[in-house]
């Protein structure tokens, strides 16, 4: 049980970490390093460079297994669907998948995840504003104020007021453009 504990933090150090300590390289086991660091959707080079280190303890990672189980990590992490949730949750493309199907169906998470977060940010403008005109208001219906004061508030008040709608507006065209999908995900 210790080993395999081991084994993981090992795992868990070459998706974190730029090398691997002497102790790592003496119990690695390169297939199942290079199986995580594809699943993770690592760099080849970033995972070899790792694992090169090994070298400095006078240990040879076996670049063949690491390589092998790579691509079959890889080949797991690359489908469409994970590009998708990936993309969904805002993490970056970073290029390692050589399928047309696994970029476009990124692409369409991550147009939706923009989309979220554009979504975030007009409700969280939007609060602002409320706040904004709420004590616009107030300091309009206080009697302590100048008429070049209440003219100057009245002309920011429009302004947040045009904001505003122009916000809501976009807003309510964001479900638009939610639905306009390109490509088909299906989820078993």
């Amino acid at each position: 049980m210790p080993n395999r504990l081991f084994i993981l933090s090992c795992i868990a150090l070459l998706n974190g970490c730029t090398t691997l300590s002497q102790d790592e390289c003496k119990v690695a086991n390169w297939q199942s390093l290079g199986y995580e660091h594809g699943v993770n959707g690592g760099d080849y080079a970033d995972g070899i460079t790792k694992i090169a280190t090994c070298n400095d303890y006078n240990i040879t990672p076996n670049i063949a297994q690491f390589k092998s189980s790579y691509e079959s990590g890889l080949a797991v992490y690359c489908q469409p669907e994970n590009g998708f949730t990936l993309a969904m949750r805002g993490v970056s493309y970073n290029g390692v998948c050589n399928s047309r199907a696994f970029r476009k169906a990124w692409e369409e998470g991550n147009d939706r995840y923009q989309i979220q977060q554009r979504r975030i940010e007009i409700d969280n403008r939007i609060t602002e504003l409320k706040q904004q005109l709420s004590e616009l208001n107030q300091q309009l219906n206080s009697n302590n104020i100048t008429q070049t004061q209440r003219k100057e508030l009245n002309t920011q008040q429009r302004q947040l007021e045009r904001e505003l709608k122009d916000l809501r507006r976009e807003k309510s065209l964001l479900p638009l453009l939610n639905k306009a999908s390109t490509v088909e995900i299906t989820f078993p």
